[in-house]
């Protein structure tokens, strides 16, 4: 089995709005983040709600693409039907003697050339792993980084994934693997053409209304627009290291992991291939 790790990226996905224009968007927003019995009952007017805080942050998720191509020899027994009188078949000189009963037919022998061919993508959640649809965000503005520190500067949080690399194409290797029956293997190979971490901004900011003594925050999608109530606070991420090596940890030694026991062929992407030199 040969796995070639290919091309690994890290992702900005470039915000639709500007810092003004999402401040803009949260004030129009003022009464709804309280609910719709404030907006509906108590109806208070949008300046006696202030803007207290407000965050930038980048949320990562995953993305992977593979192949897999299978290329065997196996041994098959075909049953060839005959008319009623046929009693042998003589193919190639071999003489084929045909079958009485239901079935009126000879046993041919042969050897198939079979070749097949997958290919998978999935997105994964930062935090556990699991498949989440993101592709709302993959027609934004894309803008490779070379590390996280290009995005986490000036008050702006990057929101570390608990998931790896590694743990990607663990997933892709399991969606493609395959086991057939066969006399003889020419090729096993999964390719994995792409492991991305991409990161996509998000905009909270928490209102107070003094009248009620309430607060509440809302959150803005950068990249849709999408709004959603986050309850009282705004999230504190505790700072942590980020460093390219402890996100893509991918190496030759990692992936024994995946297949044990396995002979495995690896060529490692850029991430990988930078820390196996290091």
């Amino acid at each position: 089995m040969d796995i070639n790790i290919g091309d690994e990226r890290m992702v900005e996905l470039v915000s639709t709005y500007s810092d003004e224009e999402m401040l803009e968007r949260a004030l129009t927003k003022r009464i709804d983040a309280f609910g719709h019995f404030a907006r509906l009952v108590q109806r208070p007017k949008p300046d006696e709600i202030t803007i207290t805080q407000s965050q930038k942050r980048f949320e990562p998720f995953w993305y992977g693409a593979a192949r897999a191509r299978y290329s065997y020899d196996r041994r098959h027994r075909y049953a060839v039907n005959a008319a009623p009188e046929v009693r042998s078949v003589t193919i190639y000189e071999h003489e084929h003697e045909v079958s009485e009963g239901r079935q009126h037919a000879f046993q041919l022998e042969a050897l198939e050339h079979c070749v097949e061919e997958f290919q998978c993508e999935l997105a994964l959640d930062p935090q556990r792993g699991e498949e989440r649809n993101y592709s709302r965000f993959l027609t934004s503005g894309q803008r490779e980084i070379a590390n996280v520190d290009a995005i986490q500067s000036d008050g702006v949080l990057a929101v570390p994934p608990e998931v790896r690399s590694s743990f990607v194409v663990h997933r892709l290797v399991q969606m493609l693997m395959k086991t057939f029956q066969a006399d003889r293997i020419h090729e096993e190979r999964i390719d994995i053409d792409s492991v991305v971490l991409y990161f996509r901004p998000i905009y909270a900011f928490e209102y107070h209304w003094p009248a009620r003594d309430r607060r509440a925050v809302l959150e803005f999608e950068a990249l849709t627009g999408d709004v959603r109530s986050e309850g009282g606070q705004i999230k504190q991420q505790m700072a942590r290291v980020l460093a390219n090596d402890t996100l893509f940890d991918v190496g030759a030694d990692a992936l024994g992991s995946i297949l044990p026991g396995a002979n495995i062929a690896v060529k490692i992407g850029r991430f990988a291939a930078r820390k196996a030199l290091s």
